[in-house]
């Protein structure tokens, strides 16, 4: 009650579905208090672990309260969203404990680290990859805004993998940048290159939006043209069904950007 509706998410639906044979939906509740953490976490481990369907305020806010479809009507359904609500509970506190251990550490602790992440064989670590963005983002920069946004850009695309060494990432890899996000705003990093951090990796699929500002479309252009010259640059071409790199993607996503924004 109370104007909440489920997250529209046809995906989970479709396996619900086939999961559960007569479902019966049941209503549950969390502890108020596991809303501090970012509702992108909340929202992704009730899906992925549990197959339960969030529940959203009338601003699309994430609520307390969740669906379970179960596969049995016992006569007191307390029990089964009572042992439910148990199992969710310990999967957020999970979740708290990742967001809670990774704020202990600024995000830029990580850069460093990114030196021992193999990006490919032939194109380096995920360090010497960050090098070459940050570089392709300062001079989209310098092109569209001068220094000062040349400056925003090249920070943004410093921070913009560190986010791939913390806890939370490592556990939902589908986080990257949104946690990136949250914690460069935890340190204090101002909007505009936190909101890049995110954005960088936008669009991700046809009809996504772009990023939101233009610190955001310089290193978002600056990932996909350095992915796009790496790949192509040792011969890792798309072909007619296999894109293991999802090039066509990104290459697309260049063309987005540069058309929509109306850039020279």
């Amino acid at each position: 009650g109370g104007g909440v509706k489920p997250i529209a998410d046809y995906a989970l639906l479709d396996e619900v579905t086939a999961l559960v044979e007569r479902p019966n939906v049941l209503a549950g509740k969390f502890d108020a208090a596991f809303l501090e953490v970012p509702q992108e976490c909340l929202i992704l481990t009730m899906k992925a672990n549990q197959k339960y369907f969030p529940l959203l305020d009338a601003n699309g806010k994430l609520t307390n309260q969740f669906l379970i479809v179960s596969n049995i009507r016992p006569t007191d359904a307390s029990l089964v969203i009572s042992g439910n609500e148990r199992v969710l509970r310990a999967r957020l506190a999970d979740a708290r404990f990742f967001f809670d251990q990774d704020r202990k550490k600024p995000l830029d602790s990580h850069v460093l680290d990114l030196a021992k992440v193999v990006y490919h064989n032939k194109l380096g670590s995920q360090g010497e990859r960050v090098v070459r963005v940050q570089a392709i983002a300062r001079a989209i920069g310098q092109q569209l805004g001068g220094e000062a946004l040349a400056l925003q850009a090249d920070q943004a695309a410093l921070l913009g993998k560190a986010d791939l060494l913390t806890n939370m990432v490592g556990e939902f890899p589908e986080l990257q940048g949104i946690m990136g996000r949250y914690y460069a705003q935890h340190d204090g990093v101002n909007d505009d290159i936190a909101y890049a951090i995110e954005d960088h990796y936008k669009p991700r699929f046809a009809g996504d939006e772009l990023p939101r500002n233009m610190v955001g479309v310089c290193v978002a252009l600056a990932d996909k043209l350095e992915t796009l010259a790496g790949m192509f640059g040792i011969g890792q071409t798309p072909t007619g069904d296999k894109d293991p790199f999802a090039l066509r993607r990104h290459a697309l996503g260049v063309i987005r950007i540069t058309a929509e924004r109306k850039l020279p």
